[in-house]
């Protein structure tokens, strides 16, 4: 054999022992991630403000039900005869991020923002693998329901950001006579997101992996920088209540079963969007870095009954960069549709 064969041999092995050592580490690696889950308190209750309210909804497989931690502005129970508004925060968010919104929607109605399982403050269900999962769309919109019932809201204005606007669509195209509008904020019901093999994520590995993939989300704030326009408007004070829900109980276990289970089930609208006819309103931030605006335009369009209004010098939370602007947007859609 030549020198060129020689070296050609070589180099086949190399790449070989690599490939070799790359299986066995996917292999073997996630093994060395530890599953003890993270103490904490175990009620968010002890976490919350002069300001949290907290209550308990049913859920199949959990007979103490599961708790909710909201926030509210405006009369709970005035005869304004117009429904109220209820927040719903994106991926990794909480009601933290409807603060500076919150009390400008609450003056003429009754406005709850609430943290979705596993978020925030509500409770972090460890789910067996067996019976309805806690943290799929389904059950996303039964806490939604749950939620309005145990409030006495027979109908509500769902108001979402990011993936809570996937949460709010499906809720008015499952059950149209108790949503009377919806206000869509950077929707992210156009992301389309491949998934895995139910096989290939059924893997142990697989399920440690997302246990990791749960722990890095939780503790990072880099969502959160860009999702600001200006991220130096960020306070450090923001920066902490990001991470809040990491002083509770099995915060990182909670998390790391949300992320597996959208390895094989995308957070999308179970149903055409032009089948949902409810009164709609897109809001876009034209330099959105998380949800390409040409993404929340498609939305708008696929929609029958939707408007939009674009916002400059926002980013994907104008609900806390730009309160003054996604309020005045919000009013202006109200009033048009006599809400």
């Amino acid at each position: 054999m030549g020198t060129v064969g020689t070296i050609l041999q070589g180099i086949g092995i190399v790449v070989g022992g690599l490939f070799i050592l790359a299986g066995l580490v996917l292999a073997i690696g996630p093994f060395m991630i530890p599953t003890q889950p993270a103490d904490g308190v175990k009620d968010g209750r002890e976490l919350g403000g002069d300001d949290s309210r907290f209550v308990s909804i049913s859920f199949p497989g959990y007979p103490d039900g599961l708790q909710l931690h909201y926030v509210a502005a405006g009369e709970e129970h005035a005869d304004t005869g117009r429904p109220a508004w209820l927040l719903l925060h994106g991926f990794s968010f909480s009601t933290v991020t409807w603060e500076p919104l919150l009390p400008k929607l609450g003056r003429d109605r009754y406005t709850v923002a609430y943290d979705q399982i596993p978020y925030g403050l509500s409770d972090k269900p460890d789910y067996p693998g067996e019976g309805p999962n806690p943290f799929t769309l389904e059950a996303d919109v039964d806490h939604l329901f749950s939620l309005m019932d145990e409030l006495g809201q027979e109908e509500a204005v769902l108001v979402g950001n990011s993936a809570g606007g996937v949460i709010a669509l499906e809720a008015a195209r499952q059950a149209p006579e108790r949503v009377a509008g919806l206000v869509l904020i950077n929707p992210m019901a156009a992301l389309e997101r491949p998934t895995l093999p139910q096989w290939l994520a059924q893997l142990p590995q697989a399920k440690r992996l997302s246990l990791l993939g749960g722990r890095w989300f939780g503790k990072s704030t880099e969502l959160l920088e860009r999702s600001y326009y200006d991220e130096d408007a960020i306070t450090p004070e923001r920066e902490a209540r990001m991470t809040m829900h990491t002083a509770m109980a099995g915060w990182d276990r909670a998390w790391g079963q949300l992320m597996h289970r959208s390895l094989t089930d995308a957070l999308q609208v179970r149903g055409p969007l032009a089948g949902i006819e409810t009164p709609t309103q897109v809001i876009i931030s034209v330099e959105d870095e998380v949800i390409p605006a040409a993404d929340s335009h498609r939305v708008a369009d696929a929609l029958p009954n939707a408007e939009r209004v674009e916002l400059q010098a926002c980013g994907h939370l104008p609900q806390e960069e730009c309160p003054a602007k996604v309020a005045e947007a919000i009013e202006r859609w109200r009033e048009r549709q006599g809400l």
